[in-house]
């Protein structure tokens, strides 16, 4: 069998390289780089990636041995309901350096003037300030002290010219991504005593966007890696697997200029408009939402795995009433938009090529419902004078499992911060086997501002959640008898 190689591009040509990119992770290369790729084709355009890894170590190898081609693997389950599986071997990336073995190389990519567009996806930890971080380390250690190195040599190498500018595209998972990597630029230009004028030139001539990014990318499928390079008929070390959805949303504000890399004159999962926060609310609130609701009563129901789950009658039909009557009705996004997209989560979730495990969305699980699901909860009791049945259920369901209270506990721990756990065993021990004691325990834990960011604590939720506790500890649970649990509360 031959390595993968131009031969398998169908004749497609390579790009030149215009587009900087800081990561060469498997979800930039399954993401933003596959939707370059195929914009090119569909445009006949002309943009190529040079990818810099930020980092030392990870991958002993490079995308430099395969010449920067790999293959997107992306499956799962079309709009018609049937399984989907297409294959794309992407043409765009034409380089990997590393910036901790070649700092030389990757300044020299600041003076090139082909170059217009950076992008990144340097982990959720990547744009952040650290203080230690001075201008003649090879490399700075941060992602934002490479970039403000990176724009100080462009600027003396251009002389400042107002054209040479250029437009960053943050994907990292944080709030208001681009503006906070500006924003700690700027500061490092400050503290590193900068040139007034090339301070000037980052703020005027330099464009930093917000981004909301969406893709599950399960990365290299290395238990079917033999059997899909035989489909394939070659070799790639960096095959990437992803799900058939992809949703990128850039965020315009009035002022700043438009974007030069153009995916959304040519890609339908691609869109820019003047404010991200909608759409981050819309995936917060239905995507991730549905995900930490349903979570808890799957794994103390002995339910290992999200496609296991909704694809039960029983689980289909907790996220038909959850999205439709808890979670859509308060959200701003017009209505139908907001439908396509429950739908096409609901589609997501049912992947049979995708196995995500309950367990491993339940880290951290507790902060997970205040930032994803807690909102909702508070304008449902909001708008009707009484607790969301099954926002409160899954609620319960959460002092279930932290506590173990469950058949199988004893395999799945809780996993979270020290200090959250230290808070939870502090509030079993307020349970008695009484009445009186099992809502202390719940008193506790809506009050618990460790949990919640405040207390949440009143007495219409509390006897809610109080009486869903005792009913999901009187028995076994299993999604049989979850089933009659989401029906009693029609």
């Amino acid at each position: 069998m031959t390595d993968i190689g131009a031969v398998h591009l169908g004749g497609r040509a390579r790009p030149t390289v215009r587009v900087l990119q800081f990561g060469e992770g498997n979800f930039l290369r399954a993401f933003v780089d596959w939707k370059i790729d195929r914009m090119n084709e569909a445009g006949g355009l002309d943009w190529g990636v040079a990818v810099v890894r930020p980092i030392a170590g990870g991958n002993p190898h490079t995308l430099n041995e395969q010449d920067g081609l790999y293959t997107v693997l992306s499956r799962g389950v079309g709009d018609d309901g049937q399984a989907v599986s297409e294959a794309r071997v992407v043409a765009c990336v034409r380089r990997e350096l590393p910036s901790h073995e070649d700092w030389a190389g990757v300044l020299a990519l600041a003076r090139d003037p082909d170059i217009t567009v950076v992008i990144s996806n340097t982990t959720d930890a990547g744009i952040a300030y650290v203080p230690t971080v001075k201008y003649d380390d090879q490399p700075p250690v941060s992602f934002p002290g490479k970039m403000t190195r990176l724009l100080h040599e462009r600027w003396q190498a251009f002389g400042g010219k107002p054209e040479a500018g250029w437009q960053m595209i943050a994907c990292e998972l944080i709030d208001h991504n681009g503006d906070e990597l500006r924003r700690i630029v700027l500061q490092h230009a400050h503290e590193w005593g900068l040139e007034p004028a090339f301070i000037t030139w980052v703020e005027q001539h330099n464009a930093f966007y917000n981004t909301l990014v969406d893709r599950i990318v399960p990365g290299y499928p290395r238990a079917e890696a033999d059997k899909l390079e035989a489909e394939l008929g070659y070799r790639d070390m960096f095959m990437t697997a992803t799900e058939v959805f992809h949703f990128f949303v850039i965020e315009q504000k009035p002022g700043q200029p438009d974007l030069r890399l153009p995916l959304a004159k040519y890609d339908a999962g691609t869109i820019v408009v003047p404010d991200v926060s909608p759409y981050k609310a819309r995936k917060v609130a239905i995507l991730n939402g549905a995900h930490t609701a349903l979570c808890p009563l799957s794994l103390i129901s002995g339910v290992e795995t999200v496609g296991e789950a909704v694809t039960t009658e029983v689980g289909a039909r907790f996220l038909d009433r959850l999205l439709g009557e808890e979670v859509v009705p308060f959200l701003s996004l017009p209505k139908d938009e907001l439908a396509t997209f429950a739908a096409a989560v609901r589609r997501r979730f049912a992947n049979p090529y995708i196995r995500h495990l309950w367990y491993d969305i339940s880290l951290n699980g507790l902060v997970k419902y205040q930032t994803r699901n807690l909102e909702r909860l508070e304008a449902y009791i909001a708008r009707n004078g009484k607790p969301a049945p099954l926002q409160t259920l899954s609620l319960a369901a959460w002092l279930v499992f932290y506590l173990g209270r469950y058949a199988g506990a004893d395999k799945l721990p809780p996993r979270d911060a020290p200090d959250i756990l230290v808070r939870i065993k502090a509030i079993a021990a307020l349970d008695d086997g009484s009445a009186a004691g099992c809502e202390a325990m719940v008193t506790a834990y809506l009050r618990e501002v460790a949990f919640w960011g405040k207390s949440i604590d009143t007495p219409a939720l509390r006897a809610a959640v109080a009486a869903d506790f005792s009913t999901l500890t009187a028995e076994p649970m299993s999604f049989a008898r979850l089933g009659k649990l989401i029906e009693a509360r029609a």
